[in-house]
């Protein structure tokens, strides 16, 4: 064992009884001969044992190797300490039976402590086989163990003082298990972190290692008997194959064999596969399975070093890391192989320096991992800086690209805008003249009038000043005419404070002509004063369109009589203007297009400009809205427009 205080003793062995000699202040004996015989078959009792002659005789740190008979061990204890109480230890837990016989007036007296016996049925609670010896001073006494597992036959006897076995601060092998475990524990949890943070399989593999390496030195000392778990005499082979798995699970993943050497990586695979079946063949019994899990284990690592070697030589930068680690591990766990199968020497070295490669082992393993994990952050940080850099450019280019096309819509709606002003301007100059037709036709009739009371000799000078008032005011008529048409068509873009009442007025007035040719009656209710901050021009040509749109709905379904209802209110802190109509509702297949450029559904002369040019004036340079809903037989839309601040004329925005 790694840990052992051993205070002076004396150690007699005799040559031909090989009796153990207890000197006085004898604390512990660990190193004598013990006579032994064999018995292949298992069928022998302990009287005829006792008769048998022990010519054979092992170390008290021994190795059978893997056998399926039972041992038989005599042990003779002579006493020459003031000394009645010991404790004879035996440093393997995985014997499925091992008892001790003690001889009495009545015959031999059996004490068990293998697997097969639960911890309180034994004389002493402790995973390893504990006895108590009772031998009075100056006398001797004979013992048989007998002892037979399906493990390797293989342990290590210990006498001591009852004194010293249960002194508080005797050092053991199983007082240093908790904080090997301990260190385990730590990285497996650090690597579930790494798992979480990653969401690589490698870390999973890898945890799944250090966790059945964990159960697999809690089998190899028993510790898993006080948590009470059931005794489980296949349970170290079994654990050994999930152990063996991972780590096949693990080495294709970090050494890429899917990369390197495809093949490989699929014979990895079946080998993770192969000794998870074996595990279970094991558990079962079967026989066998543990000579062909060693042999498969052998194979295993020798392809896994020679793998590595190769990997290492095409310039995989850790496997040096990970050939270091094998190297460290490999050859203790070889040891205790060796051991476990009788060819080496059961010494301490040989059994428990596995322990140390493997932790040495599995912390290169996590250092690499954690390499593993800082570099795929740094270059995630990398990546993030360069992703940065790129979408500051691609943003610049955006921007840039977006501010070509906000410039080109500009300037094609500008052109579709004055395209719509354009296309009204054929039906305005008619409606010039159908403005000018009545006042002309009254100033012929006047002038005729005139005429005729001057070749009849009627004319006076009354006559005359009410001729003159009557030419003078249809005149004004049509130069205010003249004057609305002039100032509309006007180029003038300009926001400034309206009154939105008096817009509506002056587009209705812009109308009137074709209203009545059309017999279309207006009604026209103002309920506020209210301002809002835009061009004139641009509003009285989205009411003209509406109005127009209006009258062509009318005159095309035949509506009499044809009614336009426009409202001037306030309503949620804007000006709303709702132009409504008669003339029937606007279907769901027309609607979905009405506000698009170039779509009309008048039969001809529709230029599709004119509701698309609205609602991109109001929404666009007034920041309002343009929107429509069927009523009771017909249509209104309705006209959203900012109140007026003085805050709006800071804003530069078109």
């Amino acid at each position: 064992m790694f840990f052992r205080i051993i205070l002076p003793f004396i150690f007699y062995v005799s040559s031909s009884f090989a009796s153990i000699v207890i000197a006085e202040n004898t604390d512990q004996i660990s190193k004598f001969s013990i006579p032994y015989v064999y018995d292949e078959k298992s069928l022998l009792s302990v009287d005829e044992i006792a008769d048998k002659n022990f010519t054979q005789t092992v170390p008290s740190q021994f190795s059978f190797g893997y056998k399926d008979g039972t041992v038989w061990f005599k042990l003779t204890i002579e006493n020459k300490s003031r000394d009645n109480d010991f404790i004879l230890y035996f440093g393997e837990p995985f014997w499925s039976t091992f008892n001790l016989y003690e001889p009495t007036e009545s015959g031999w007296v059996k004490h068990s402590a293998g697997l097969l016996t639960h911890l309180n049925e034994r004389q002493i609670e402790d995973a390893n086989p504990t006895f108590r010896l009772t031998i009075a001073p100056g006398m001797s006494k004979t013992y048989f163990l007998q002892g037979q597992t399906i493990n390797a036959q293989i342990g290590a006897f210990t006498l001591y003082s009852e004194k010293e076995f249960f002194r508080p601060s005797r050092l053991t092998l199983r007082t240093f298990y908790p904080f090997y475990s301990g260190i385990l524990f730590i990285i497996m949890i650090l690597n579930i972190f790494l798992l979480v943070e990653m969401r690589e399989r490698i870390y999973a593999y890898y945890i799944g290692y250090v966790s059945s390496f964990i159960a697999f030195v809690t089998m190899f000392n028993g510790c898993y008997l006080y948590i009470g778990f059931h005794p489980w005499e296949q349970g170290l082979h079994v654990v050994g194959t999930v152990v063996l798995a991972f780590m096949a699970l693990f080495s294709k993943t970090f050494l890429e064999l899917e990369k390197y050497f495809p093949k490989m990586n699929r014979l990895f695979k079946l080998f993770a596969v192969s000794f998870l079946t074996l595990g279970v063949l094991i558990h079962l019994e079967i026989p066998l399975a543990t000579l062909f899990f060693n042999i498969l284990s052998t194979v295993f690592i020798t392809i896994l070093l020679t793998l590595a070697v190769k990997i290492w030589q095409n310039g995989k930068m850790q496997t040096p890391f990970y050939l270091i680690a094998l190297m460290i591990y490999m050859p203790t766990m070889g040891m205790m192989v060796l051991t476990f199968n009788g060819f080496l020497e059961n010494t301490d070295i040989n059994r428990y320096a596995f322990l140390f490669g493997a932790l040495i082992e599995i912390i290169f393993f996590a250092l690499i991992l954690a390499q593993r994990f800082h570099a795929a952050k740094d270059e995630k940080i990398q990546l993030q800086k360069e992703l940065l850099i790129e979408k500051e450019k691609n943003q610049e280019y955006l921007e840039h690209k977006i501010d070509k096309q906000r410039q080109e819509i500009k300037e094609k709606n500008a052109i579709l805008f004055h395209q719509s002003r354009h296309a009204a301007m054929g039906e305005m100059i008619s409606m010039i003249a159908h403005q000018w037709r009545q006042p002309l036709n009254t100033l012929a009739i006047i002038i005729q009038n005139l005429y005729f009371q001057h070749k009849l000799g009627q004319w006076d000078e009354g006559n005359f000043e009410q001729s003159h008032d009557q030419f003078n005011e249809h005149l004004q008529y049509m130069s205010k005419t003249i004057d609305d048409f002039r100032n509309y068509y006007k180029n003038d873009e300009t926001k400034r404070p309206e009154n939105i009442g008096e817009i509506v007025e002056l587009a209705l007035r812009l109308c009137d002509v074709f209203l009545k040719y059309a017999k279309i009656k207006t009604t026209l209710t103002i309920s506020t004063d209210k301002m809002g901050y835009l061009s004139k021009n641009e509003l009285t040509q989205v009411l003209m369109n509406l109005i127009k749109n209006a009258h062509d709905a009318i005159v095309e379904r035949g509506i009499h009589p044809g009614k336009i209802t426009i409202l001037v209110e306030e309503t949620d802190g804007s000006i709303a203007i709702n132009v409504c109509d008669n003339a029937g509702d606007i279907s769901g297949a027309i609607a979905d297009k009405i506000f698009e450029p170039y779509f009309s559904t008048k039969s001809e002369n529709g230029t599709g400009l004119g509701l698309y040019m609205s609602k991109s004036i109001i929404e666009d340079h007034f920041h309002g809205a343009l929107t429509f809903q069927n009523i009771d037989a017909g249509t209104c839309f309705t006209i959203m427009i900012p109140i007026y601040d003085k805050s709006m004329e800071e804003d530069k925005t078109p």
